[in-house]
């Protein structure tokens, strides 16, 4: 015959597996990962390689920092330079200037300039044709692209 055991002494042997099988699983577990000093150290290489990636990104930000600022003063130097040639041309005459091929700025190593004069076109038919003067100027070592000014000058 089979013996049903009343509800009472039924839960404490539904309690008494789920007790053992508890057990069981805490000490696999433990066996599993055997020293907590395993755990610490791994955590501590997780946040070590975050930082370390953290600190890349923040160099590499910072040394294009630096790029975009000298470029950003060698294009500052070169339209100071241009400016001073168009100047310079304003004071001798602008119907004097002439076309200079590309040479070396004196005072300014690394920078060359060179000045172009082009013919404009007579929009009102009065026969006096503008003259179009661009100052370029580039830098031969800096990270800066060149700059151009331009006048025009038209004979009154």
């Amino acid at each position: 015959m089979i013996r049903i055991p009343p509800i009472a002494e039924a839960m404490t042997l539904f309690e008494c597996s789920w007790v053992r099988a508890a057990r069981s699983r805490a000490l696999r577990f433990r066996g599993r990962l055997g020293d907590e000093r395993g755990i610490a150290l791994l955590e501590v290489l997780t946040a070590s390689v975050v930082v370390l990636i953290a600190m890349i990104g923040l160099a590499l930000m910072f040394s294009m920092g630096s790029s975009y600022v000298r470029a950003e003063g060698g294009e500052r130097v070169a339209l100071f330079l241009a400016q001073q040639r168009l100047e310079e041309l304003r004071a001798i005459g602008l119907a004097r200037a002439v076309t200079e091929a590309e040479r070396a700025v004196p005072g300014f190593p690394g920078f060359v300039r060179s000045t172009t004069i082009a013919a404009g076109i007579d929009l009102d038919g009065s026969g006096d044709v503008p003259r179009i003067i661009t100052v370029s100027v580039r830098s031969l070592i800096r990270q800066a692209g060149p700059v151009s000014v331009t006048a025009v000058y038209i004979k009154h």
